[in-house]
């Protein structure tokens, strides 16, 4: 008998047309199987239903055919038992999180399921270990970085053995480090294990320890394959709509550049590590209108504290900020909005008006912009969408608001954090309209990103983030060979060894 046994499953939202319908497959005891598709496709939706969440938490009217896990389906179990069976990760981590410390997230399952004090100490002690993640004891995970976070709802996912684990986008928002790790998680997790399902758009990482593969495409599920001669075969990922995962380095853009806009000199924060160093502690930063800077380092280096601290979020020690020409001492966050905007990776944090004609008209009252909000949501992706509520927006669709609301801000500079979007064909198109459209017009962006091939493709310069300062800064050809680079221990993109590394 399979361990899951998935039969005509239906999914939608209430339209005409399901999100997906007809999926059927057997995932068998021991099997690993990742599956791929666009953003927007239903890879969420369909790891929700697979693990229990739809319709036991999330309803979702479309729903039909069954979800059944040694033969028993799902909707049949207590609710207890579903969720002691089957560890699950969704792609928005934050949803699984309160304010508390990493050991009690960790040891929530384990504590809501009575097991004795002794038994919960030694698996919180082996998965800290395991997942290296003894350095974040103590802290609250709401002061973690995102792939800091990612990491510790993991270790919860895996805290009660669960026979089926699902994970939804698990290497988002994590250092090639960070990814390694999770992939030693999943190995050793096959002790405890029977069956891992990952939804994923870039699959090299995962090679390792996955098999098999189901890409969705025309609202379906294909048949599963083995993962490993497919990650050759581009016209396969193409056709459902994503990059290749092999394929060649792109030319790098040659930027034109235009007026200094940012300056940071000897930048150092009152936010401070356990050890009581400052967390950025002499950074030096300049950027250009024309340029797209790419800034990478490890989670937790210090790159959302820099972002922060431009936006005027976290107050600075020490140093100078000039913004435009500017310096931006006593500013207000409101006054920085109107020189930098911001697209974060989630954007329903910063999403406040009602539709989504009326986010972009407030962009352009901030500042310098000019155009149509109709015209700027049409050109990116949102026709039709403008009466819309934001939050009734996909997340694929929040992003693409984000980029229209940066554009049509005027804004000097934008910050633009894990777009998810970058990840398939559609939504590499409209990242690309939108570095565009910036470095045309004299503008600049800065890319925060673990995604090291899409930094190659579209930056044309790099700033690496340790030690708390800036220890590279330059080409992005230097910045691959540089010793700053050495030091993270990473592959470099398109490196040949970049799979193995993982």
């Amino acid at each position: 008998m399979a361990l899951l046994t998935v039969q005509d499953l239906t999914l939608g939202f209430g339209t005409a047309e399901p999100l997906l319908s007809g999926v059927s497959f057997d995932l068998a005891a021991d099997q690993r199987l990742l599956v791929g598709g666009a953003t927007g496709s239903g890879k969420s939706t369909l790891m929700m239903a697979l693990a229990g969440v739809i319709p036991r938490i999330t309803p979702n009217p479309g729903y039909g055919g069954q979800v059944a896990l040694d033969g028993r389906p799902l909707f049949e179990m207590p609710g207890d038992e579903l969720f002691a069976r089957v560890g699950f990760v969704a792609q928005t981590v934050e949803d699984q999180l309160w304010d508390l410390s990493v050991e009690d997230i960790i040891a929530f399952p384990l504590e809501n399921r009575g097991q004795p004090r002794g038994v919960i100490r030694d698996r919180l002690r082996a998965l800290l270990e395991h997942l290296e993640l003894t350095e974040l004891s103590g802290r609250r995970v709401l002061t973690l970085s995102g792939g800091e976070r990612r990491m510790v709802v993991l270790a919860a996912a895996l805290a009660s053995r669960p026979e089926l684990l699902v994970l939804d986008e698990p290497t988002t928002g994590l250092d090639p480090a960070a990814r390694g790790r999770l992939c030693r998680a999943l190995a050793q997790a096959a002790e405890d294990v029977s069956g891992v399902i990952v939804a994923e758009q870039d699959p090299v990482h995962l090679a390792p320890v996955t098999e098999s593969l189901a890409l969705i495409a025309g609202g379906t599920l294909s048949a599963l394959r083995p993962l490993a001669p497919a990650l050759d075969d581009a016209a396969l990922w193409q056709a459902a709509g994503l990059l290749a995962p092999r394929r060649p380095a792109a030319a790098r853009p040659q930027p034109e550049l235009g007026r200094d806009l940012l300056f940071v000199t000897g930048l150092r924060t009152r936010l401070a590590r356990a050890s009581g160093r400052p967390v950025l502690d002499g950074l030096n930063l300049s950027l250009k209108g024309g340029e797209v800077l790419g800034l990478i380092g490890r989670n937790g280096a210090g790159k959302t504290t820099l972002m922060k601290s431009l936006l005027g979020l976290n107050p600075i020690a020490g140093g100078e900020i000039v913004l435009d020409g500017q310096r931006a001492e006593g500013w207000t966050t409101a006054r920085r909005a109107r020189v930098i905007a911001y697209v974060p990776q989630s954007m329903r944090q910063i999403l406040f008006h009602m539709t989504a004609a009326e986010e972009v008209a407030f962009a352009l009252s901030m500042g310098q912009g000019q155009g149509d909000p109709a015209a700027i949501l049409a050109r990116y992706g949102l026709e039709g969408q403008g009466e819309t509520n934001p939050f009734a927006l996909s997340a694929r669709q929040q992003g693409q608001l984000g980029l229209a609301c940066a554009e049509a801000s005027g804004a000097a500079i934008a910050i633009v954090d894990e777009p998810l979007l970058a990840r398939d064909l559609e939504g590499r198109a409209l990242l690309e309209t939108f570095l565009s459209r910036m470095t045309g017009a004299g503008r600049a962006v800065m890319l925060i990103s673990h995604d090291l091939e899409l930094v190659d493709d579209v930056a044309t310069r790099l700033a690496i983030v340790g030690d708390g300062h800036i220890p590279f800064d330059g080409p992005l050809a230097e910045g691959w060979r540089s010793a700053a680079f050495a030091a993270l221990g990473w592959a470099a993109p398109y490196a040949p060894d970049r799979e193995s590394a993982a």
